[in-house]
This record gives structure tokens, sequence and C-alpha cells, in this order.
């Protein structure tokens, strides 16, 4: 048995062992939840991001929590955030979003059950992601879940927010899930997700939509702005305006030549649709975090093409905010995304998508959509630029037809997206 599997496992049984005492030590002083009728009060949320560690490096985690805490403000004005973090970084990052850090990542479970306590949450929601199938780390899909148990064993009320489910879901986090507290609301983000969760385990569990989609786009700053002028000026000179965007982490632990691979192919293939279609392209980053992030592929991409394609191509290197980020995927016609998140934001705003499959995740997003598979990629094929260009065609010649049917479901997926907050609403919350 390789050693890293070995200190894996080691880890996993010390989280088991930790939690299994937790039980023990917390069983008499667990605070029930209140009856039917009872006040259930929301005056402070906690947050257990998927990425501790930066926090809004990715900005699928910054989506969903800022669309969870604007909401949860229309029912609480005066709702105090906390965040669980495990980085200075991470303590930072969360000051600038003007939420309390809460450090109970780095530390054993019963100190983050003291750190939890302390900062006496009504209220607990989990960004599940694409993180709690045990595929990238079962040991940190384990300690999140962990983590949610022990607050719900405490009284407060939690919901994972829907996330992805993978076909190959790692052993080691079926007796987690089975064991949390029935005071933690499981909820997947599709029904492709629900389908194979349910056949995982026997933990009750609830079909619901991303909870990003409830996030309200930001149209402010210079650039955001600038962006919007420049689509407008080529709309004007006649082309329709695609997003691009394209990541290391669609080929797990990438190797150079993998990466390259991904760039050749870009470059090669939106040169070629640039020839046959009146297109500009927007590239648009989605993720920050250093050598995972997009600007890896993307800033070869911008550097091979900007010569050829001039005032065409549009490479804003800011780091926005997710909101802001939604807004730009406003200004084009449609967007090709490796980035689930950017895939959420761009249909969120009534734009259709191609997307760049990775983690099982798209087919589910497509299939609230009724939206037709044959927009999805594998990372192999996207990495080979005749099948690249053939997709982003058609794409391209079909934008009218997808955006209908993108805006025919967006109500009803909305709709659904809202049902990842039902645990955790005050009882003023309108039925």
């Amino acid at each position: 048995m390789p050693l890293e599997h070995l200190k894996r496992l080691r880890r996993h049984l010390l989280a088991w062992r930790d939690i299994s005492a937790l039980k023990g030590q917390f069983a008499d002083r667990v605070r029930e939840m209140p009856e039917p009728g009872e006040s259930m009060l929301l005056r402070r949320l906690l947050i257990l991001p998927s990425d501790p560690w930066t926090l809004v490096g990715a900005k699928g985690d910054e989506a969903m929590m800022q669309a969870v805490t604007t909401r949860l403000r229309q029912y609480s004005a005066d709702l105090q955030v906390g965040v669980i973090t495990a980085t200075p970084g991470a303590e930072a990052a969360a000051g600038q979003l003007a939420f309390a850090s809460v450090p109970a990542w780095d530390c054993t479970l019963a100190e983050a059950a003291t750190q939890i306590k302390a900062f006496d949450p009504d209220a607990m929601v989990v960004l599940g992601a694409d993180v709690l199938d045990g595929y990238y780390n079962p040991v940190t899909a384990s300690r999140m879940l962990l983590l949610a148990d022990v607050a719900a064993r405490q009284g407060v009320r939690v919901s994972i927010l829907g996330f992805s489910f993978n076909n190959r879901p790692s052993s080691l986090v079926k007796p987690v899930f089975e064991g949390l507290s029935k005071r933690v609301a499981i909820n997947l983000r599709d029904r492709v997700s629900f389908d194979r969760f349910h056949s995982f385990c026997n933990a009750p569990c609830r079909l619901v939509a991303d909870s990003a989609f409830m996030l309200e786009a930001d149209f402010s700053g210079d650039t955001v702005q600038a962006v919007e002028h420049w689509s407008t000026s080529r709309r004007a000179a006649g082309d329709v305006i695609v997003g691009f965007n394209m990541h290391p982490m669609l080929f797990r632990h990438a190797s150079a030549d993998q990466i390259n691979a991904l760039v050749k192919s870009a470059v090669s293939s939106l040169r070629a649709v640039a020839q046959r279609r009146p297109v500009s392209i927007l590239l648009l980053s989605h993720d920050y975090r250093g050598h995972d992030g997009d600007d890896v592929c993307l800033a070869p991409i911008a550097l091979a093409l900007a010569d050829e394609l001039g005032p065409r191509l549009n490479y804003p290197t800011t780091r926005f905010s997710a909101a802001q980020l939604k807004a730009m995927a406003s200004f084009t016609d449609g967007v090709v995304t490796g980035r689930m998140h950017l895939a959420i934001a761009t249909l969120g705003m009534g734009r259709p998508v191609a997307a760049l499959t990775y983690q099982d995740k798209f087919q589910g997003l497509f299939a609230h959509f009724e939206y037709p598979e044959r927009f999805l990629l594998t990372p192999s094929a996207a990495a080979d630029a005749s099948k690249l260009t053939a997709m982003v065609e058609e794409f391209v010649d079909r934008l009218q037809e997808l955006t209908q049917c993108v805006r025919e479901h967006l109500p009803a997926v909305r709709e659904a997206s809202f049902v990842n907050l039902e645990r955790v609403l005050p009882s003023n919350a309108p039925a």
C-alpha cells in the first residue's frame, strides 16, 4: 500500500476517533431543535467553505457565500456572518467580505467544536461544491461533514448547500454521510448527482439547484464597465461575443504537456472560429488559485492571439468578484467554459453555455435546462483542436435557439436554488 494512502487513511481514522469522542462529550448538553411554532431566530450564520485556505480564490465559493448571505439578509437585516478559515490569507479575505473569521479548521475537532460554540451560530451552511464525494481528498470531505455534524449536535440548523457527486466517490465518505445527525440537510444540486448519491448511501437527501443561482450580478467598477463598452462596440461592428474559459484542472494533476495541449488546441480553435465567423472573444478567468488557476491557460492563449485578433480579443486581467463576473457573462452571447460556476453565472443571466467537463459535474447542470449534451466536451476532446473547433462553431451557429432554451427553464431552476435555505430560514420567513 502506498505510503501516502496509509497517511490519508490514518488521518481519516483519527478524525473518526475525534468525532466519537465528541459525540460522547456533547451527548448530555445538546440543545434540542425548536418544536414547530417556536421561534427560530437567525442572528448569526456560520459558513463552512470548501476552500478554507484561500476562501475566494475560486469564485464559485464566493458566489455561493454572497448569494446565501444576501438572500438571508432579506429575512434578518442585522445578520452576522462568520466563516471557517484555515490561513491568515483566508482570514484577511473574510474581513474584506465583512465576515468574522472562525478558526475552526486547522485544529482538532474538539477545538473546532469550541470555536463553533463560541461564535454561537443559529444556522450553518456548508459549501459542498464538488469536494464531498472524496474525489479530491476523502479526508477533507470527511472533516467538512464532521464539522457539520458537530454543529448540528450543538443545536445549530445546518444545510449542506447543493453539491455535485461524481460516479467515482470514495468509499471512505460513505459511513460519514450515513452517521450525520438528522439535523443536517443534505442537498444535491442536480438530478444526476442526486441519483448517484441515493445509490451510494442511505443518508436522506433532497434535489435542489446550485445556490449560486441566487447571486445578484454587480455591474459596478471601471473594468467591468470597460468590458461592457468593448462588448457594445464589437456588436456594433457586427460580431457576436463569445466568452471563453479554460483551466489546468480539466486534467487531474495536469502535466505540463497536458496543459500545453489544451492551450495549443484553444489557440487553434479560436483562431479558426474567428476566421470563419463574425466573432469577438472575451477570455474570462474564474479561478485565481496559482498553478490551478485559469490564467495558467488563458494568459498564453491571449498572448498567441493578441496580434492576430486585435480588438476582437479582450482579456481583462483584473481580479473580479463573483458578482462582477456574473455581470460580465451578460455582456456575451454565450460562454464556452471549463468552470462550473462560470457556467452557472452565465446561465443565470439567461445566456447559453458550452462546457469543457471535469469531475462529472456538468451533465446534471445541463439536465436542469434540458440542454443538449453535445455541448459537453471531455478534457481529452478539448485538447483535440478539430473537436474543440467543431463544438465552438456549432455553439456559435445555434446561439439563438440555445438562448431560448435557457430562458425557458431558468425560472424553475432559480426556484430550486432557493430550496437550499429551507432548513436554515428563521420562523418569520414566508412559507
